[in-house]
């Protein structure tokens, strides 16, 4: 794989972690992207916005392209940043926000997806 390939899905696979959560942009629906945890596939945007997703869906990046899926809550405040670096196979003992007890939040972590208790702040993370 390239630099540019390895610049490429580094970037998509940052993005997917940002999570556009409370409809602050005109068009955007309330809610948020559910977790990309899935290999990329190589596929075109179906679609650009939330505004060309029906009802309660959001337009969110899965298999690093951009679909309507259902969107799922947040609670406030933001996850910890996690340094470390997990040397075993990726678990995830949640998916989102609301499989944590509690106003814990559901963050990525060094080996996968956790309940933690939030940081201060209004970004969701």
């Amino acid at each position: 794989m390239g630099l540019w390939s390895f610049l490429l899905v580094a970037l998509l696979a940052l993005g997917t972690q940002l999570p556009a959560a409370s409809g602050w942009k005109k068009g955007e629906k309330w809610g948020s992207c559910p977790p990309d945890d899935g290999p990329c596939l190589l596929s075109t945007d179906q679609c650009t916005g939330d505004s060309q997703c029906p009802s309660t869906k959001k337009c969110c990046y899965r298999a690093c392209f951009r679909q309507c899926v259902p969107r799922v809550s947040v609670k406030l405040g933001s996850c910890p940043e996690d340094r470390l670096h997990c040397l075993s196979p990726t678990r995830h003992m949640c998916s989102q926000d609301s499989d944590c007890m509690g106003r814990k939040r559901c963050c990525r972590g060094a080996c996968g997806r956790d309940c933690r208790d939030p940081v201060r702040g209004a970004a969701p993370g």
